[in-house]
């Protein structure tokens, strides 16, 4: 098994420079008994065996750029592969962006992107072993190495998952 959410979540230096961590958090269904996400429910959570999560909101390039990961560890790869395909219908269903085309992370990943007005949003979910992480980006401008930065955020995150 994995260890810890927060262990796996990539650390300021490691997140690259001009980064800072402005939120962490780590919970359990034991920590916080409501949790649920807008793809799952407590009861959701618990049925799929949620061992913790971890939550970091990083700020980049003098707070222009906002990225934020989110690393679920699951008692089982099954657990984990039931969040990561309901997170995945979840967005797409609500159109938080189309599908850009990118090489695959971990198990299975899927990375959608979506302009708004104030920015780039760009979503990538990826299973990895018992771990279901997402890292979501907005950019405030659109540059080619955009889609390299987000993947290769995650490609760090994916390699610290045992």
């Amino acid at each position: 098994m994995t260890g810890r959410s927060i262990d796996i979540a990539l650390t300021r230096v490691e997140a690259g420079d001009n980064t800072e961590i402005v939120h962490e958090n780590v919970c359990t269904l034991l920590t916080e008994p409501d949790l649920n996400f807008n793809y799952a429910t407590t009861e959701d959570l618990a049925n799929w065996g949620f061992s913790e999560g971890c939550f970091s909101c990083l700020l980049m390039d003098n707070k222009k750029d906002v990225i934020i990961q989110v690393i679920t560890t699951y008692q089982d790869n099954d657990g984990a592969k039931k969040a990561y395909d309901a997170d995945v219908d979840y967005l797409k269903k609500n159109k938080y962006g189309r599908p850009v085309k990118t090489k695959t992370i971990g198990e299975s990943s899927l990375m959608l992107k979506k302009k708004d007005i104030d920015g780039i949003t760009y979503n990538l979910l990826f299973l990895k072993n018992n771990v279901f992480a997402a890292v979501s980006a907005k950019y405030k401008k659109e540059k080619a190495e955009n889609l390299d930065h987000i993947t290769g955020i995650a490609e760090k995150i994916a390699g610290k998952i045992n």
